[in-house]
């Protein structure tokens, strides 16, 4: 469904109000969710739900291993490593051993890596007005004019008015204007009454190939006020590394809630390994 146009629609004004709503968002100081990930991997439906948590302005924390990797844990390899190992010299001191791996690494069991995620992650519609509790006390013609105040990284268009699950919105296509890899928005529909996002269209996700190389649709959800990411879902087939393939993947962000206090039995870390799955900063 489609609504009529409203008289001398201002697109930018439209992008300013959203990205000021975004950024003066209040969020908790810690919040509790879970990461689902999906996808057929090959012909087999794979799911993996993973326990997380956040500082919206701060490390995001992970369990490490999936539910569903705790309840069936792979077995353990077997086998013998074998290692190359050769001395490196510059004609000083004593030669520095250098050990490599012969053969390929195993694939991870994760299905598009380990997800370090946060459902705040707002794919730079959020200034750090957030951060700075002195501009966010300000008032909203104070926070759109510290918005407008930056160089403009989109031409904006107004497309439509659509009606999107039961929600009028604004229909805005982004193209950038400069750094067309880091400023990923390509469409947004926002809210018409709060201009809160409800969805998007990026151009690429997260850090590593392929999953930056092909459209995305974002799902927004808003919890007392603020936005958050419900569902990531790749437009495109992921061609991984292994000749793994993986068609209609989607992140989900489930059971987003205030921290309640207690302790988890399970660490939650901030991991640093080359499958991890993260956003730009």
């Amino acid at each position: 469904m489609i609504l009529a146009s409203p008289p001398n629609i201002d697109a930018y004004s439209i992008w300013l109000r959203t990205r000021s709503a975004v950024a003066g968002a209040q969020y908790p100081s810690r919040i509790d969710y879970t990461i689902a990930v999906s996808g057929f991997d090959g012909a087999v439906l794979k799911v993996d739900h993973y326990v997380a948590s956040c500082d919206p302005n701060g490390p995001i924390r992970v369990f490490a291993m999936s539910d569903e990797e705790l309840a069936s844990p792979p077995p353990v390899p077997h086998g013998v490593n074998v290692f190359v190992t050769f001395s490196v010299s510059e004609g000083r001191g004593a030669p520095a051993s250098v050990a490599i791996p012969v053969g390929h690494a195993a694939p991870s069991a994760d299905l598009l890596g380990e997800p370090v995620l946060s459902p705040t992650y707002m794919f730079g519609l959020d200034y750090p007005v957030r951060n700075n509790p002195a501009l966010r006390e300000a008032s909203s013609l104070k926070t759109i004019a510290v918005v407008a105040a930056q160089s403009p990284e989109y031409r904006v268009t107004w497309i439509d008015v659509p009606v999107v699950d039961g929600t009028p919105a604004y229909h805005l296509e982004l193209t950038p204007l400069r750094r067309p890899k880091e400023n990923r928005l390509r469409e947004l529909w926002v809210r018409t009454d709060d201009y809160l996002p409800i969805q998007a269209i990026v151009a690429g996700n997260f850090t590593l190939a392929p999953l930056v190389d092909v459209p995305w649709i974002v799902e927004f959800t808003s919890i007392d006020g603020a936005p958050y990411i419900l569902r990531e879902s790749a437009m495109s087939t992921l061609y991984l590394s292994h000749r793994r393939v993986v068609r209609n993947p989607v992140i989900a962000f489930e059971n987003i809630r205030q921290w309640d206090g207690r302790i988890y039995d399970k660490p939650l870390v901030s991991p640093e390994t080359a499958d991890t799955l993260v956003e730009p900063r």
